[in-house]
């Protein structure tokens, strides 16, 4: 099943080992998936953490995807979740590659954006767009997460929310040559989702949505509107399926050029086998047990991976 070279799905890929991975207290106001277990719970699923990250680095690799692997510091709990304060952006236009640094929210996470990892990636890319120095001005997005991205579309979609602030993406959106789509969606409680990947991924011609979540009628007609008027069928998600990590599917490129989609293995129970039809007419479903993420960190498959365009 080849891909067409419209979708731009990355083949290679960042991976950060956990180490120490835990709870962070930081996060816990904004994101309502990370859950607070007893110490001895909790330790066992560190542990874990490190086996299941092993096995969604195999399952990549066994695929044909090229990872590029690093390991954490014992001191940045959400470490693995390398997605959030970077991403890569092959030549567009008049502009070359690029990468792009980005503003955390949680203080503690802002030693992921090492000087170490930095220059490892740096090479490959002629401009940077540094985004990083709002942080001492109370504004942040989160990368790939606060970001879903049409590559082929040139669209930015982005759920609005403590961390992911609206002036901000507009100014990515210029930087990067994408129009921004913007909108507010909250969960089944009432909180705004804290990243839009926990909600939507798109990626080889398909979309994956909770269009429910979208709060305000006009907002939810344009984003649906957007994607139909773009060519990409549409997948809608539920509120339940959004919880269980859906939405926090991954598009990414074998090297022979093979579409896949990644996800968590909860993630893949609550696909319904309608739904997982429809995923395997764009791509080859892999998933693999990551529930030490999804608990302790609040986060899931394409949280873990970072693309290199």
């Amino acid at each position: 099943m080849p891909a067409s070279a419209a979708d731009r799905a990355a083949s290679h890929a960042l991976l950060i080992e956990p180490v120490n991975f835990r709870f962070n207290r930081e996060t816990e106001a904004t994101n309502a998936f990370q859950v607070d277990l007893p110490a001895e719970e909790a330790a066992a699923l560190s542990a874990l953490a490190v086996e299941q990250h092993h096995q969604l680095r195999d399952l990549l690799v066994g695929h044909g995807v090229t990872i590029t692997l690093a390991k954490s510091l014992a001191t940045s709990p959400d470490a693995p979740f390398c997605n959030n304060w970077f991403s890569t952006h092959p030549a567009f236009g008049r502009e070359p590659a690029t990468l792009v640094l980005y503003p955390l929210m949680a203080e503690n996470r802002r030693i992921e954006r090492r000087g170490d990892l930095v220059s490892l990636i740096r090479p490959a890319y002629a401009r940077v767009v540094d985004l990083s120095p709002n942080e001492q001005r109370a504004r942040f997005l989160e990368s790939t997460g606060s970001l879903v991205l049409d590559h082929e579309a040139r669209v930015a979609y982005a759920a609005l929310s403590p961390r992911t602030d609206l002036s901000l993406a507009r100014e990515w959106a210029e930087a990067l040559a994408y129009e921004l789509v913007a909108f507010r969606a909250i969960d089944q409680a009432g909180i705004p989702f804290y990243h839009t990947n926990v909600l939507m991924f798109i990626g080889h011609g398909l979309a994956g949505i909770c269009l429910d979540s979208i709060v305000a009628p006009t907002e939810r007609h344009e984003v649906e509107h957007r994607l139909r008027r773009d060519g990409r069928e549409i997948l809608p998600l539920t509120q339940e399926q959004a919880t269980n990590f859906c939405g926090n599917c991954l598009a990414l490129s074998a090297g022979d050029g093979t579409p896949l989609w990644v996800m968590s293995s909860q993630a893949y129970r609550h696909f319904a086998p309608a739904d997982r039809t429809v995923l395997e007419n764009h791509g080859r479903i892999l998933h693999t047990e990551l529930s030490a993420f999804e608990k302790l960190g609040g986060g899931s498959a394409r949280c873990l991976i970072a693309e290199l365009f």
